[in-house]
């Protein structure tokens, strides 16, 4: 049961900081879970991305602003997905909308988008991009 000043704050504290505190907290035990099932240990991790065992720990204690990029290293380094996000039910016209994570990482596939080519591992995308 939580305190009357404790849910006067929450009330207070806006929605997207909500979201934030919940989505690093869920990302903090993604990664934690997956090095617990490679048997991995954060400086394992820190050895295996040239970092030092102090940022991975800045990381899994809340003290690291996650960019896509920088989640992008830790997921290919473990081999799991970090992020799912899911497919709209709504057509998009030439957008991709993609689920985070792969199948295959050696995998590549080339995305025509008009004047341009982009070549990326394998992502789901919800249509096709061919015009």
């Amino acid at each position: 049961m939580r305190s009357e000043i404790a849910d006067k704050a929450l009330a207070k504290t806006p929605q997207d900081v909500i979201i934030f505190a919940r989505l690093y907290g869920d990302l903090v035990v993604r990664i934690d879970s997956i090095l617990k099932e490679k048997g991995l240990t954060q400086k394992a991790l820190a050895d295996q991305m040239e970092k030092s065992p102090s940022e991975i720990h800045k990381w899994l204690s809340g003290e690291h602003n996650f960019t896509l990029r920088s989640l992008a290293k830790p997921e290919a380094e473990l081999g799991e997905p970090l992020l799912e996000i899911p497919k709209s039910e709504k057509k998009r016209s030439g957008r991709p909308t993609a689920a985070v994570g792969r199948k295959d990482p050696k995998k590549k596939i080339e995305l025509g988008t008009g004047r341009h080519l982009v070549s990326m591992s394998e992502t789901l995308f919800d249509e096709d991009l061919e015009r």
